[in-house]
Parts: C-alpha cells; structure tokens; sequence
C-alpha cells in the first residue's frame, strides 16, 4: 500500500481522453432503464462507477495510443534523422532482396512478437525474411544470416542484452536497422557496437512512458509504434522492390495469399485486370469481349494483351561482375561470371560486365562448357563475343505489348541492320528474325527518365508467343 501511494506521487496521473459527453451519455441510458425489484437469490448488479471505469480505461489505452501513432508520424514528417533513416532503410532492403539476400528480424519478448508479424508480412509481399531468436542464434540458428543478408533489430531501449551478444558474431558484411526509441545513432548500444557495414536508425519514440500513461510498464504503445514502423518498411520496400507493370505489390500479395478469406476476396477480384497497355500505364489492354454470352465460360478469366515488363527481368537485380585481380575488365575470368550468376539468382543469368556491356542469360549458360573456367573474357572474345555493348541494345518503352515489340525488332532485322541477305533460300522471313535475334538485348527505357529498368533476351520473345 505504502509503494502504491508513493507511486501515485511520483506519477503525473492519467487524464481520461474519453469525449466529455460520453460518460454522461452512458450513464444517462443506464438510468432510463426501466427498473425492476432485485432478485435476492441473484448476485449483486456490478456497480455504475466500475462500468464507467473499464470503459474509461480502455478508452484511455485506445485514445494514448493514437496519440503515440500521431507523434510518431510527426517525428516521420519533421525530422531529418527519422526521414534519412527510413530512404536508407528501404534502399537497403531493397538492395538485399534485389540480390538474393534477405532480411533477417531479430528481437526479444514483446519485440519479437512485432517482429514476427513483420516477418509475415514481408513475405506476403515477396520480401524474403527470416526471424532470429538472438538466444538461439547464439547456440546454432546464427547460420541462417549469410554475408549479403540485412539483420533488423527491434529493441525500445536500446540496449537489449540478447541483441549486443548477438551483433557481436555477425557477418561484418551485413547490414544492420535498429527500430528503437535510443537516438541518436551513436547513443544506440545495438549501432555503436556493430563496426561492419551500414547501420541505420529508425527511431521508434513514444511521447509518453507507458509506467506514466497507464501506472506500469507493460509494453503497449512502444509495441504498437515499431508494429507501424514495420509495416511502413515493409509496404514501402514492396512499392521500391516491385515496379513491373502487372506484376507490383498488389498481384505479388495476391499470388502469395491464395487462403483463407483474403484470398478470396482477391480471386473474385482478380478478373479485372491490373492496369497496362503497349504505350502508356494509364491505359488498359484488353482482348474484345465476345458477343455471346456463353463464349464466356470457354474464358478462364478476361485476357490482357501481355507487356514485354512480363517478361523482364529488373535491370537493379543484374550483377556487375569483378575481376578477381581488379585491374582491368579485360582480366574477368569465366569463373568470376559464373559466380556473380550464381550469387545472384534474382539476376537470372544475366550478367553486367560493366554498366554499359552485359552478358545475355544464353551466353552465361554456354561459358559452363567451357574448358578452361579461369580464362578472360578477352580470350574467349577472340572466337565469340560474350556480351553485348549498349549501343546495340534495342530500347523499347517499358509499357509496349509484346507483340508490338516482335513487330519493332523484326522490322530492326529486316531494315538490313543486320547485314546478308534477309531472305534464305527458300525466303522465310520469320525465320530469319528468330535467327537474326538470337542473343540480342531487348532493354525497356522508362519514359519519363530515359532508365533501362529490365531487360529481355530477344529469344524469348518467340518462346510461347500465342
């Protein structure tokens, strides 16, 4: 008792955020009730102030919360550390994911929960994430991170002792975000101690201690502030991550959650389709709707005109190769590209020599038969050459439909570009542009910044083209 008095002292004591209307209201209905004789066999009725009381409470919880979400979206639109920190956040993740790597969440108690549902929630948008007990880590679950994952943290103070003997083992190569309420950076025990690579900061504050808010310490509102700072993070990653037209964060959740109620409410849903068009992203692309109504049963659902971005692969996944000895692009051996393929599977194959020479996914596969896997790209170019200069490239708008662009790139093939005679013996002209084609570099411009964002191997616009 004595404890509790001192308590109420120390503490400036909650006001209740409930409308100053409501509690009258309430009390108002309950006593326009019409009344009745009590019962004396019955238990007493629950008094009108404890009614009053739950209601108050839970109002009071409902309504610091909000006030903590509020705070934190000021913090998020005025402070330059906050907003610096979230770029560089989703950059990162981005970057991970784009290469193969992936976000691994850690924190403990209450903190692992939230960074459970994270994990959840980034996978649903195609955001590969992995969650970490730090305990575990430490007694063999620490082999999950790899070199080129990014590691999250989700600590309110700090300075979480299972964390710190975490940081501690990981990779130096590995990047670290810490959502916590310890600012700045370099007062943040979790980012002072990691001396590897980048370590960012989203901070995480409350405008009111929850011992202050609510008399104890529980988490509640610095819990509910890093759950929103986690799916800020996550939905942003996705819109960074997936730009490809008909295929952006919405199809991608759509594809990983076929279940339950979500799941059906987006396959009803799916039969309109996603916006696309062979020239603009404003514009829809779709089949002419049959005049009979019956015809619609032989329809699995209504047909867009494909666009070439189905096809892409994103030019910020492709990785650039290094020569193992670093002096020049010349010393680029087979293996150093075979292996910048196989560390980067979101690459597909392609690979980039420099900016502006790539290797097509064709030409990767066909340097795995080569005998002499630690000869240089200048040896190999002597007999065929393997990658293919920008200034051959053949740029398309991101938006143009695939069959729009076979008529581009035959029309390419057959204006004598290409050199010969563009008809065989036996004259098949659509012959001679999948020949014509092979190898060659489709690159999709956006239009509005003149960026390749993906590429097409030509080839493949001849594999299943109906």
């Amino acid at each position: 008792m004595t404890f509790s008095l001192l308590a109420r002292k120390r503490r400036r004591p909650p006001s209740p955020p409930s409308p100053p209307t409501l509690a009258p209201l309430i009390a108002g209905n309950i006593a326009s009730l019409p009344m009745t004789p009590p019962d004396p066999d019955s238990s007493p009725m629950p008094a009108l102030d404890y009614f009053r009381s739950s209601i108050t409470t839970a109002l009071h919880v409902i309504s610091t919360e909000r006030a903590a979400l509020a705070n934190l979206e000021r913090v998020y639109l005025t402070e330059k550390l906050a907003r610096d920190g979230m770029e560089l956040a989703v950059s990162r993740v981005a970057k991970t994911v784009g290469v193969g790597g992936k976000l691994v969440v850690s924190g403990v108690g209450k903190s692992g929960k939230i960074g459970k549902k994270a994990v959840a929630t980034m996978n649903s948008l195609g955001i590969h994430s992995s969650f970490l007990h730090p305990t575990e880590a430490l007694h063999g679950d620490l082999g999950i991170v790899r070199p080129n994952d990014t590691v999250l943290l989700i600590s309110f103070s700090g300075k979480t002792s299972e964390l710190l003997a975490l940081i501690s083992h990981l990779p130096s190569s590995v990047s670290i975000i810490a959502i916590t309420a310890c600012s700045p950076a370099s007062s943040c025990p979790l980012l002072a101690r990691h001396d590897g690579a980048e370590a960012i900061l989203l901070p995480a504050p409350v405008h009111e201690h929850e011992d202050i808010s609510f008399g104890l310490a529980a988490p509640t509102t610095s819990t509910t502030v890093a759950l929103a700072l986690c799916d800020a993070l996550a939905l942003a990653v996705a819109r960074k991550l997936h730009t490809l037209p008909g295929r952006g964060p919405a199809e991608v959740f759509r594809s990983f959650h076929p279940g339950g109620a979500i799941g059906a409410s987006l396959s009803s849903s799916a039969t309109t389709p996603p916006l696309s068009s062979s020239t603009s992203p404003s514009a829809t692309s779709l089949d002419p709707i049959p005049d009979q109504v019956g015809e619609l049963s032989l329809l699995p659902s209504v047909r867009r005109r494909r666009c070439i971005s189905d096809l892409a692969t994103l030019f910020s996944t492709i990785p650039l190769v290094h020569s193992s000895s670093h002096n020049s692009p010349g010393d680029i051996r087979v293996v150093d590209i075979l292996r910048a393929a196989v560390q980067c599977p979101a690459g597909k194959s392609w690979v980039l020599l420099s900016p502006t020479e790539i290797v097509p996914p064709r030409r990767t596969c066909a340097l795995t038969e080569e005998g002499d896997l630690k000869a240089t790209i200048v040896d190999i170019s002597r007999h065929s050459p393997i990658s293919i200069h920008k200034a051959d490239w053949i740029c398309v708008p991101r938006f143009m439909s695939i069959e729009e662009v076979q008529q581009r790139v035959g029309q390419y093939c057959l204006s004598g570009r290409e050199g010969g005679n563009t008809h065989d013996e036996g004259g098949n002209a659509a012959d001679h542009i999948k020949n014509a084609t092979a190898g060659r570099v489709i690159a999709l411009v956006d239009e509005a910044s003149g960026d390749v964002v993906g590429v097409v191997d030509a080839g493949d616009l001849y594999v299943d083209a109906s």
